[in-house]
């Protein structure tokens, strides 16, 4: 009797035991940076004030000092307001609630990305693929602070997820690419959902994806989808007609402009250059994979070639230029660089583990070395530079961070010295070293960076400025400040972090807060009584005025 023996799989599944390892991984990634610490500038102020800025009765217009700020994502400033609303300040403050909101997008973006990669490659590979994601020193920032950017991330991850799961699973795929465009409108702009379609549209011209069930995928996600897109747009017309038809011209299809307004240009090189140092090893390992594999055989090869195709040609005419649209690549990058891993040659795998081990090794070297100079004055030479670059830092020591970094660097040392690497176990250690450089800088480091990136101490020294006098005039409102009320950032730190009450563009006021190039002069008719500025800013500053007195007439 003839007897069929399917061909060995060379994808090894991912032992029980070692699952731990990659969910206390991520757990330990999603946490630094966190907590404790004011708002960084630049980014975190304006949409951290937006959110506490909005409104009920106009929920569909996210407004900054009544100006609508169109960068800000709403669904982020949504989810922001629940956030807040549950968690603080019961649990947390009001910057931790918001930044608890990323921990949690993030881990959802984790597991679409695993699951993508588990459906396409099979099982062993999802693990590969968020590992790989952890390693991209790009994620941190979006993953850890006030930053809308993650909304790109998770809308892209779900997509991906979608297209993973339409030969098995049609209506969790419609549930998962529909939920991903409509994730991506709610970004503030139609062109990434736009962009996926075109994406999904794209690949029934290739057999592979011309299939009934991918069929009734696309059907499905578009009659589910496509009503909850227009919720937010049908919300901002009939909250104000004229901020949705300046919403169509200029914003619609942001990073580009509008519908009216369409602008191209010229970055390519800007993306690539960053892309470079964002996504790495992920992008590298793509590159691997391509060489390794006939991506036109493969369903996931040719959406990875036309994802990445249209991506670039983007990213090549985009006018505007921002490194955190790059974590619109990452899923599809994760994915393909999990897929040939196993096989990446033994010089690659030992080149890669080498260069994580120095560069890490030599980071953590200095990051523990810029601890002791900051707070005990050696090296001296280190200590000149940590105050150079904070001058507002005094010496700040918390013993539970200290614990944590004193456990992180053993145990990280501990992961390097295991024997016979393989790719998984080198993309690991990058992994780790990454992991391990962040925790040491959003521990050991974290109140020196609080003090340089804060306005806080700025806020405070013009406060300990006052006379005893004009800060009994200010608190009893006999005397008033004013400051130009498009000078957002400056409105911002004094309402975060002091009791002044700043009155924009008040003429009545005989003082006046203004931030002006460090060669300006003053006017004639006010005399500059203090001035300060954030450290490193060499251009601009922040100076107190006083209306000089009126000379009367005889």
């Amino acid at each position: 009797m003839l007897t069929y023996t399917p061909p060995k799989s060379n994808i090894k599944p991912v032992s029980a035991k070692r699952s731990w390892l990659l969910m206390l991984l991520v757990f330990v990634w999603l946490w630094p940076g966190v907590f404790h610490h004011d708002l960084w500038t630049p980014g975190e102020p304006y949409l951290y004030e937006t959110i506490q800025q909005w409104q009920s009765r106009q929920w569909a217009i996210p407004s900054l000092f009544h100006t609508t700020n169109w960068d800000s994502s709403p669904l982020y400033v949504w989810l922001g307001v629940l956030s807040q609303h549950l968690l603080s300040p019961r649990w947390l403050d009001s910057y931790e609630a918001i930044r608890f909101l990323n921990a949690i997008l993030m881990t959802l973006t984790f597991s679409c990305i695993g699951g993508s990669a588990r459906q396409f490659l099979g099982r062993g590979n999802g693990r590969i693929a968020v590992l790989i994601l952890l390693g991209c020193p790009g994620l941190l920032m979006p993953g850890h602070f006030i930053n809308d950017s993650i909304v790109l991330c998770l809308g892209a991850a779900m997509c991906w997820y979608g297209f993973s799961l339409s030969t098995r699973r049609v209506m969790m795929a419609s549930l998962m690419l529909g939920g991903g465009w409509v994730v991506l409108s709610l970004s503030g702009s139609l062109f990434w959902p736009l962009l996926f379609m075109l994406l999904a549209i794209s690949l029934l011209l290739f057999p592979l994806w011309r299939y009934r069930r991918y069929y009734l995928v696309l059907i499905i996600s578009m009659l589910w989808a496509w009503p909850l897109m227009l919720i937010w747009p049908v919300a901002l017309h009939q909250s104000s007609a004229p901020l949705f038809h300046q919403w169509w011209q200029y914003h619609a299809l942001y990073p580009f402009g509008g519908f009216n307004h369409f602008r191209v240009h010229f970055s390519l090189a800007y993306y690539v250059k960053n892309l470079i140092w964002f996504a790495f090893p992920a992008w590298p390992l793509a590159i691997w994979t391509a060489t390794r594999t006939s991506l036109k055989s493969q369903p996931w090869g040719i959406l990875a070639i036309i994802w990445l195709g249209l991506c670039l040609l983007m990213f090549a005419i985009m006018p505007a230029q921002g490194q955190n649209l790059l974590v619109i690549l990452l899923p599809a990058l994760a994915v393909i660089g999990a897929a040939q891993l196993n096989a990446l040659r033994t010089g690659a795998v030992a080149f890669l583990n080498w260069f994580g081990i120095m560069t890490f090794g030599f980071l953590a070297i200095f990051l523990w070395l810029g601890f002791a100079a900051m707070n005990f004055g050696w090296p001296a030479k280190l200590a000149e530079r940590a105050t150079y670059f904070s001058p507002y830092y005094h010496y700040d020591v918390d013993y539970f961070p200290l614990i944590v970094a004193g456990v992180l660097t053993p145990l990280w040392l501990w992961a390097i010295t295991r024997q016979h690497i393989r790719g998984r176990q080198a993309v690991t250690n990058w992994a780790a070293g990454v992991l391990l450089v962040w925790s040491l800088l959003l521990t050991l480091f974290l109140p020196w960076l609080d003090a340089a990136k804060s306005a806080r101490p700025v806020v405070i020294q013009m406060q300990d400025s006052l006379s005893s006098q004009l800060t009994q005039d200010l608190q009893s409102g006999k005397e008033c400040i004013s400051i130009k009320a498009d000078q957002f950032s400056t409105r911002i730190a004094w309402q975060e972090y002091s009791w002044i009450k700043l009155s924009p563009d008040n003429q009545h006021c005989q003082y006046r807060l203004v931030t002006h190039d460090v060669k300006a002069k003053v006017p004639d008719n006010w005399i500059e009584i203090w001035t300060g500025a954030r450290p490193r800013e060499k251009n601009n500053v922040i100076a107190l005025w006083q209306r000089t007195p009126q000379p009367t007439e005889p």
